[in-house]
């Protein structure tokens, strides 16, 4: 077996959120892929979603099928999920429930345009010895 290089962090780290307001078309998956690379955050979590979402597609299992559905001006009730900033890029998913009249529809969210004004809120830590510079985080609130 190869050589892990590993590091144990014991300092301190401070919880933030990044609230992230896209606009009407904007592909939400590629802004979140985008924002955590632009202010080089390791590793976040989503942590809240509102407004709608005027075309998703979300994956999800029907009994034992795997399955995609389409969903059109679909509110967010419910998220979930972790992205990651390694080496090769953004990866990550994220789990999200929808309300559709009296309907519930939840899977993985594989594709998300937005409708004007929606939010997602992402948490992430950040080391406290270390902390990066205020400059160009105005999204970024402890």
């Amino acid at each position: 077996m190869g050589q892990l290089d590993t590091t144990i962090y014991s300092g301190k780290s401070v919880e933030k959120t990044l609230n992230l307001v896209f606009e009407e078309g904007d592909d939400v998956l590629s802004g979140v892929k985008t924002a955590i690379r632009q202010h080089n955050i390791k590793e976040a979590s989503a942590l809240n979603a509102e407004g709608q979402l005027k075309d998703a597609t979300i994956n999800y299992f029907n009994k034992s099928r795997f399955v995609s559905t389409e969903i059109k001006n679909g509110r967010i009730v419910s998220c979930s999920g972790r992205f990651m900033n390694l080496k090769d890029g953004v990866i990550g998913d994220m789990h999200v429930g929808f309300m559709l009249g009296m309907q519930m529809w939840d899977g993985t969210l594989v594709k998300a345009i937005a409708a004007k004004g929606f939010e997602l809120t992402l948490k992430f830590y950040q080391v406290a010895d270390n902390p990066v510079k205020e400059t160009g985080l105005s999204g970024v609130k402890n």
